[in-house]
């Protein structure tokens, strides 16, 4: 077995977890969606056969037990109970793992014996049990009037008590030689009667001109049981039927007058019409994210190219350089749009995960709730992609944790004992939505009040000053939880801070909502253009000697303002931008340089929810489009410190991220203290 091939079985067995799973919680909530259950059987059952085929013995092992589980419940011989749904979670998640750790390149087989046994448990209380096979589809086979007419001959013409019968055979459908198997049958059917007809014929059989699960024999026989006893000693056989036929008009029963020629031919034009359908709309393959970063790669060394030209063009006035110059600059922009609108991937590959995590959750929680997730189609950056899982999954935590009441309390209360919780993404211009909302206990400012003094977040004054909204804001700092117990979901003191230090690292945005009683709502607003892509748009500024780069889509404005409009407000800086206060840092203090003074300053405004904030720079040097490298070695990982980029001239320039080198430098100084400046009161006493 090659790279190639174990790549590809790879990633089909995760595009079968996936179905399995999303069916399996549709066929939870609702048993009768026969469709559901079908999707899931189906999945198991091509993973058996691909695991088998590569090699994977332990996978098909277990593949092949859930199968059997499965197929007892398709027929009706076992009931889905929400223990047995456990297990089937359980097994998904063991594939989910064997995958993962071949991935890593760990080959060592894992043990499944102990959900083997479980499966087997969950079927040895139906053992016994004879399968349902009345829903199975009939087989019809086509004969033209003549045929009918010889095989009508044939049982009329029946004499000294030999009877006519029908043998219907159902192979299994795993078997790997169906036309040996069909070949032993009717051989052992000749020992016993005369075989009148046999469809296919005998001759396509012998020949191995047979790859179907189903054939039928017409034979003349005195012995029915000996007949059923000689097709059910031969192996792979799953179903045979035997059946009489005492009149030429039973034949009705198992066959039907082919179509004419002409019906032939318009059926022959319609399979070929489909089949040149089918393959004119093969228009999309599937191409590996590891070579669409290669692909973005040569582009970003592209644009660097680009931009050493346009320098050396500035140098050397040539009209046929300019004019060759604008070409390329036209066709780079162009490729590298198309490229980043390639590497757009929809939602539902992360949001696929979360109603078995809810689920799972729900659960342990004893709570009932039902969760309603739409905008799975909608597309955003892969690498948008990566980071928006956790916060989603903090965000769903809390609602099942924190927001949904216990089913007794909720009907005390006059609700539905059934909570909602709803994950809704859309687009909106350049923006993607993503809102976690739940018809919950919301949350109470007054409880978060008393918590905050509790701890010494603020004093009894600011927590007179502070809103509604700005109390209920505090759950985004650091370490701050309201729980009164420590679960596997909550009261850690983690979860709403990573959200919005994650959704703000990608230049994001958080707001929350919440009314007591009836629920919460939090909204994500995420730009197309975050931090990481590979190639941005940034401003090239200067600080301390010192060259940075700063994305664009972080910025909101620039200004340059006189030392005398600055105002200190409870020892802070800040100015009024139009009716607005803007706090001021000085970028030299927060990356730990010394602070300088002059009559006139450079500041770039941070675009930041709920309100922006100032950073005060030396200089600004260019704007242009960079590309972004990620950090290794010992400034990976430096808080503020994304990426970076090489210039032209060969210089690395740090890419700065202005939010968290705030964040930082407020955790450093004050713990969990809040930025008063950032708060509506303060606006108020400033603008006065």
């Amino acid at each position: 077995m090659n790279g190639e091939e174990m790549e590809i079985f790879m990633q089909e067995t995760e595009e079968h977890i996936e179905s399995m799973t999303k069916h399996l919680l549709e066929f939870e909530r609702d048993p009768k969606n026969v469709e559901a259950l079908n999707e899931v059987f189906r999945s198991v059952h091509t993973l058996k056969g691909s695991s088998g085929t590569i090699g994977f013995m332990d996978l098909q092992e277990l593949t092949h037990k859930m199968e059997d589980l499965l197929d007892g419940i398709r027929k009706g011989l076992i009931s889905p109970s929400p223990n047995l749904m456990d297990v089937l979670f359980e097994c998904i998640d063991a594939l989910e793992e064997r995958i993962n750790n071949l991935k890593k390149g760990k080959n060592k087989e894992p043990t499944f014996s102990h959900l083997i046994k479980k499966l087997e448990h969950l079927m040895s209380d139906n053992r016994g049990a004879s399968p349902r096979k009345e829903g199975q589809k009939k087989k019809i086979f086509y004969l033209n009037k003549d045929e009918i007419k010889e095989i009508e001959k044939e049982i009329v013409s029946l004499k000294d008590g030999k009877k006519c019968f029908i043998v219907i055979v159902e192979l299994d459908k795993d078997c790997f030689f169906k036309a040996a198997r069909a070949y032993m049958i009717i051989r052992n059917l000749k020992e016993n009667g005369r075989i009148i007809r046999c469809f296919p014929d005998v001759e396509k059989i012998e020949n191995g001109e047979f790859d179907d699960t189903s054939f039928m024999v017409l034979i003349e026989t005195e012995h029915r049981e000996e007949i059923r006893r000689l097709v059910e000693q031969i192996p792979e056989v799953d179903d045979v039927k035997v059946r009489e036929i005492k009149s030429p008009e039973e034949l009705a029963r198992y066959f039907s007058t082919k179509p004419s020629q002409l019906e032939e031919k318009d059926v022959k034009k319609e399979v070929r019409t489909r089949l040149e359908v089918d393959v004119h709309s093969l228009q999309a393959v599937k191409v590996s994210m590891k070579q669409l970063d290669e692909l973005m790669n040569l582009v970003s060394e592209l644009v660097v190219n680009k931009n050493q030209l346009l320098k050396i063009s500035s140098y050397h006035r040539l009209d046929f350089l300019d004019t060759t110059l604008e070409s390329i600059d036209r066709v780079t922009s162009e490729l590298q749009d198309l490229v980043m609108r390639i590497r757009m991937v929809p939602l539902e590959q992360v949001f696929n995960r979360f109603p078995r995590l809810v689920r799972d959750i729900v659960r342990k929680s004893g709570k009932k709730v039902n969760f309603i997730m739409k905008g799975g189609d909608v597309k955003v950056n892969r690498t948008v992609l990566v980071d928006i899982g956790e916060p989603i999954l903090h965000l769903l935590r809390n609602a099942v944790d924190h927001g949904i009441e216990p089913p007794e309390v909720r009907k005390k209360n006059g609700k539905p004992e059934e909570g909602l919780i709803r994950l809704i993404a859309e687009r909106k211009g350049n923006k993607v939505i993503i809102t976690v909302e739940d018809d919950g206990a919301g949350i109470d400012p007054e409880k978060i009040k008393k918590k905050a003094l509790e701890k010494g977040i603020i004093s009894e004054a600011e927590a007179r000053a502070m809103t509604t909204q700005q109390l209920i804001d505090l759950i985004f700092l650091p370490g701050f939880s309201t729980s009164e117990k420590v679960t596997e979901t909550s009261g850690r003191g983690v979860g709403m801070d990573i959200v919005k230090t994650r959704i703000e690292s990608l230049g994001g945005t958080v707001t929350l909502n919440s009314t007591p009683g009836k629920g919460t709502k939090i909204t994500l607003a995420l730009h197309d253009a975050p931090l990481k892509l590979t190639v941005v748009k940034a401003m090239l500024i200067n600080v301390s000697g010192e060259t940075y780069a700063i994305p664009l889509n972080l910025i909101a404005e620039v200004m340059s303002i006189r030392r005398e409009e600055i105002k200190k407000l409870k020892g802070r800086e800040a100015i009024n931008l139009r009716g607005q206060i803007i706090p001021l840092f000085q970028l030299r203090e927060l990356l730990n340089l010394p602070r300088k003074e002059s009559d006139r300053y450079t500041i770039l405004v941070i675009k930041r929810e709920p309100y922006n904030f100032g950073i005060i720079i030396d200089s600004i040097i260019d704007m242009r489009e960079i590309v972004v490298r990620k950090l290794e070695g010992l400034v990976e990982g430096i808080e503020g410190l994304k990426e970076a980029t090489i210039l032209e001239n060969g210089q690395v320039i740090l890419i700065l991220d202005p939010i968290s080198l705030l964040d930082k430098t407020r955790r450093k100084k004050t713990s969990l203290q809040p930025d008063t400046c950032i708060s509506e009161p303060c606006n108020l006493i400033l603008a006065k």
